[in-house]
């Protein structure tokens, strides 16, 4: 998911705050931006709170400002009621998974309930998988973005098709994805580590269109998911790489920094310091291979290890990532927006 990925390093209205806080200090702080928001924020856990805190440099007024208009869009925007692949539900995913319970191994594919707009996109992007965890218990990202089509996403995709795709990944990451994360750390997880493959990388890529586009919605989306990153490591960086690195660094503040890595070839010892090798990609340094399903641990369209996407007459041309009766079934039923218990 390269516009996730981006959304976390393209923000540049971080505060910084050094202050380290108890338990109980949080809890009150919290709470205190639980009052002010009012009814919108009562049923919002300690944790998503203290996300929007975090991310204002506990600025109150900041943090109340940023979450009313979250919670805002995604009453207007009916977020809640979008669908999200499960287990249960078997709507195909958008982004490969390795390695969960709530929802099974599988790969991006051709599928009547995907819409046209959703076979498009995945077909420009390099590939992505929600691969295990890290030591931390943060769920892990891998994107191979040398491979994504940069010129393709910019001239052939909306900023509308990109925002519903992008809104839709977040849904799954947060509702799936974190959420078994959190039950196996016995603890709260809300944000995830991220592998930026640039393997194949070059300045074809760094297409202006496609740039300007990707900033647009990142900035969109990190204005209502704020706080969602642990750790960003980019791999195998090329010089062409480095040339945008100079101009994207400074719109990034100290605290956004301190979660980047850019590393070369040489990534191997520090990705095995954060992954443990059976969790971690062979092709990155671990031992894993994921040879149980096509295309290894991350399947990639562009790198030519699955095949491309085929769109037909059941891929509906509209915004959403699903089809307009997938969409309207969400609404009603509970098993299409969240993971349902036995």
């Amino acid at each position: 998911m390269v516009f996730e990925a981006v959304s976390h390093i393209l923000h540049p209205d971080h505060k910084k705050d050094d202050h380290e806080r108890s338990n109980e200090e949080i809890t009150n702080e919290a709470e205190k931006l639980r009052a002010s928001v009012g009814d919108l924020a009562q049923n919002l856990a300690i944790d998503r709170l203290t996300q929007f805190l975090d991310a204002n440099g506990w600025d109150h007024g900041a943090a109340k400002e940023q979450l009313e208009s979250t919670l805002l869009w995604r009453q207007e925007k009916q977020v809640d009621m979008c669908p999200v692949a499960t287990a249960k539900n078997g709507l195909p995913v958008l982004v490969s998974v390795r390695g969960y319970k709530n929802i099974q191994d599988q790969n991006i594919q051709s599928h009547p309930q995907l819409s046209e707009t959703s076979i498009r996109i995945l077909n420009y992007l390099g590939g992505d998988s929600f691969h295990k965890f890290d030591k931390e218990g943060h769920p892990l990202l891998i994107d191979r973005t040398g491979y994504h089509q940069s010129k393709e996403l910019g001239n052939d995709v909306t900023s509308e098709e990109i925002k519903h795709f992008q809104v839709a990944c977040n849904e799954f990451l947060n509702r799936v994805i974190m959420l078994e994360a959190s039950e196996r750390a016995g603890r709260p997880i809300h944000k995830e580590t991220i592998i930026f493959d640039c393997t194949h990388m070059g300045l074809w890529q760094f297409h202006m269109s496609g740039l300007l586009k990707l900033k647009q919605v990142a900035e969109y989306v990190q204005g209502y998911y704020p706080e969602t990153l642990a750790h960003l490591f980019v791999v195998n960086a090329p010089s062409a790489f480095l040339v945008m690195w100079r101009i994207i660094r400074l719109w990034l503040d100290p605290k956004t920094l301190e979660k980047i890595q850019i590393l070369g070839k040489d990534y191997q010892d520090v990705l095995l310091k954060y992954v443990d090798s059976e969790s971690l990609p062979d092709f990155l340094g671990g031992n894993c291979s994921c040879c149980h399903l096509a295309g290894g641990c991350v399947p990639s369209v562009n790198e030519g290890r699955i095949p491309f996407l085929v769109k037909k007459e059941e891929n509906e041309k509209v915004p959403s990532v699903y089809n307009s009766d997938i969409m309207k079934e969400a609404k009603t039923n509970v098993i299409y927006r969240q993971i349902v218990k036995e």
